[in-house]
């Protein structure tokens, strides 16, 4: 059924028509115009156009007021209407100014303008689109560079590094309060991985983020990003203290998991917090050393044990490794407890990787593990502590403070987890 158009509308439908003819008259390519060209007039025209209509829209839909009163904000009293304040609004087609009714409290002095948080207008007079974009970009790129991205995917909308940092900023905190992922129960028993990070800080040293994943392991799967989608890898990260991020990354795998008494595989490089954050939230597991953090410490002994023979460190190494996938690490100790070293420096490298394997022997069961399909590495998490923080925490130069370093953590980890994560409704009013 066709919509019914009020004479009003019918006389602006008329004004844009008009606008739109006069334009494509006055800027029909030559004939001898190549595709450049072209796309070059219809990207300026469809600029124009859309900005247009916006414009009228918008217009048509602010400046209005139900009534002379209303609650302020600030909850100490009633805000009362003062008349119409001009708004220069960033939007996705361009800047439009845009007439808002403005009331002021007596009570804490201030005015605002109930239509901006209702549309929910950002940093910079941004629309949540606006932001949306803005806040992706930041999520691939630095704060200085995404001004330039911004202008060529956007060339109508024109916005400096600090509006992109606060709006950025104010999404991903957005995300922390409310973000939660929705995968629902798991048809495999999935996985816990968790892991530690230092990210650089401003005039002091680096600070540890912990960063967890939650996996549903295929073996069978390729690298496909369709094969990765259906890991249904979820992503977490904050530098908020241990105990709750364990809490939470314990949380987030009992949700996938229905069956009560059947093992989670827990993974962890040997780091005492993530085994202690396990026995606290995640009763039912299996906790597993990861294989490889494991052949590191072995390198540590090979070369304590063979420090002027490397082809026999290199040999005694690929002996012990095979010998933890075959058997587990029972062989190793007895190995590393018959060592008798005869310096100092090799005496404390026994003591260190001998307590290192012997705490952990029951995480070490390696060959139980493979035969039950369980994975024995933390490459899940050490590809998130890459791609999650390295590749936009660590660029050249980088230097972060805390509280603006958790809400990227958190915007990362999201789109992460879901590519196609819509966020405009995690945009916030400025």
């Amino acid at each position: 059924m066709a919509r019914e158009v009020t004479p009003a509308q019918q006389q602006k439908l008329d004004q844009l028509l008009e606008l739109f003819r006069e334009r494509l008259i006055a800027e029909w390519p030559d004939p001898d115009a190549d595709v450049t060209q072209i796309e070059e007039t219809v990207g300026r025209i469809e600029r124009e156009c859309l900005r247009e209509i916006t414009r009228e829209w918008i217009q048509e839909r602010t400046g209005k007021r139900s009534g002379n009163q209303v609650v302020c904000p600030c909850g100490q009293g009633v805000a009362t209407y003062r008349g119409q304040n001009n708004l220069d609004l960033v939007t996705a087609f361009g800047r439009v100014l845009a007439e808002r009714a403005y009331f002021y409290c007596r009570a804490c002095r201030d005015g605002h303008c109930p239509q901006d948080h209702a549309w929910r207008i950002g940093p910079g007079n941004t629309t949540p689109t606006v932001q949306s974009i803005v806040s992706y970009l930041a999520f691939k790129d630095a704060y200085t560079g995404v001004p330039e991205t911004l202008s060529r995917v956007r060339p109508q909308v024109h916005l400096g590094v600090k509006t992109v940092e606060l709006i950025a900023q104010g999404v991903g905190t957005a995300l922390q309060q409310s973000y939660r992922p929705q995968f629902g129960a798991s048809a495999q028993r999935p996985v816990v991985a968790v892991d530690g990070v230092i990210v650089p800080m401003r005039g002091g040293p680096g600070k540890e983020a912990r960063v967890g994943v939650v996996y549903e392991p295929d073996w069978e799967a390729g690298r496909t990003p369709e094969a990765m989608r259906g890991l249904r890898k979820e992503f977490h990260a904050t530098f908020s203290d241990r105990n709750a991020f364990m809490q939470e990354m314990c949380r987030r795998v009992l949700a996938r998991w229905r069956e009560e008494y059947e093992p989670i595989p827990a993974l962890g490089d040997g780091a005492e917090w993530i085994w202690d954050g396990y026995a606290r939230y995640l009763p039912c597991r299996v906790e597993i050393l990861d294989f490889y953090h494991g052949t590191e410490h072995l390198h540590t002994a090979a070369a304590a044990m063979f420090p002027k023979d490397g082809a026999a460190a290199k040999a005694w190494w690929e002996e012990q490794r095979q010998e933890l996938l075959a058997m587990g690490p029972g062989r190793l100790l007895i190995a590393l407890q018959n060592w008798q070293p005869k310096t100092k420096a090799a005496r404390e490298v026994r003591r260190v990787e001998l307590g290192y394997f012997y705490n952990n022997r029951h995480r070490m069961q390696y060959p139980e593990y493979l035969r039950k399909g369980y994975p024995i590495g933390t490459g899940a998490v050490e590809g998130a502590c890459g791609h999650l923080v390295g590749d936009r925490f660590k660029g050249s130069g980088m230097r972060w403070k805390v509280p603006t370093a958790e809400p990227m953590l958190h915007l990362r980890a999201a789109l992460l987890t879901d590519t196609d994560l819509d966020l405009r409704p995690y945009a916030t009013a400025a």
